[in-house]
């Protein structure tokens, strides 16, 4: 019932025009082909995204129900395509949110749900949360953790990052950023930009610098005249608060759950 519930809303919502979402999400538009659906965000020029599918899946026509059946019972992959024409490689899952089956987009790029699906004239249009963060997980704290140590000396940290990360870790000398990025390799063995470490330390800098209108989060926090070591330290020890935090809220309710 749940389901059929979360395929309705979807529907309802959808009949909002793409320029009444709300500014985090990107709307994009999937085209039918052989064996894939893709398309692109008219608000993100040169980034395509697809879904790889058996060839006989469309041969009925596009269907909601069908699409996530699909990704509920098989190994689904597909493309990000990048204006610059490189690509990395996109997984899907269904994950419980809300109260509701949503597919799941997990690539290099960021992890995504799929919301506001619906079908018209043959195209499978949807949206994307650009800020979604995954629920915490244990190597979540880790990465903090595993910043915090990278860090801990100041003169270890420098304040000219430029999100190239080559001659951070050839130096040992590191910013915020290429710190995080090092720290998440190092524990899941791949980089996502959007994982649920690295949006906390976002969020912590949203919260302590309103309105700061920086182009790059941790960037431009980290090269800030005004930061120190100490304010680096204390994003990273809220941070860490936070989803140690979630962490023990989600431990909790599991056992409400088995009582």
């Amino acid at each position: 019932m749940k389901y059929c519930i979360s395929v309705i809303l979807c529907l309802v919502a959808w009949s909002v025009s793409a320029g009444d979402l709300p500014d985090d999400y990107l709307p994009f538009t999937l085209h039918q082909f052989d064996e894939k659906l893709e398309g692109e965000s008219e608000f993100l020029d040169g980034f395509k995204i697809s879904m790889n599918v058996p060839p006989e899946f469309l041969e009925s026509g596009l269907n909601i129900e069908a699409i996530i059946s699909l990704v509920r019972s098989q190994n689904v992959t597909g493309i990000v395509t990048y204006p610059s024409g490189r690509t990395t490689k996109i997984e899907y899952e269904i994950v419980r949110h809300r109260e509701a089956e949503e597919i799941y987009m997990k690539s290099s790029l960021g992890y995504f749900l799929w919301e506001y699906i619906s079908i018209h004239d043959g195209k499978l249009n949807l949206a994307i949360y650009w800020w979604y963060c995954p629920p915490a997980t244990e190597k979540d704290r880790e990465i903090i953790e595993f910043t915090e140590k990278i860090l801990a000396d100041s003169s270890r940290w420098h304040k000219d990052d430029d999100r190239e990360c080559g001659n951070d870790i050839e130096n040992n000398l590191w910013s915020l950023f290429c710190a995080l990025k090092y720290a998440s390799m190092e524990i899941t063995g791949e980089y996502n930009h959007h994982n649920t470490a690295i949006q906390s330390v976002r969020f912590v800098i949203d919260d302590l610098v309103p309105n700061h209108g920086f182009a790059h989060t941790l960037m431009d926090y980290n090269n800030e005249s005004s930061t120190t070591h100490s304010d680096i330290l204390h994003v990273l020890e809220i941070s860490r608060q936070r989803i140690e935090g979630k962490l023990n809220s989600s431990k909790s309710s599991r056992v409400r759950n088995d009582e």
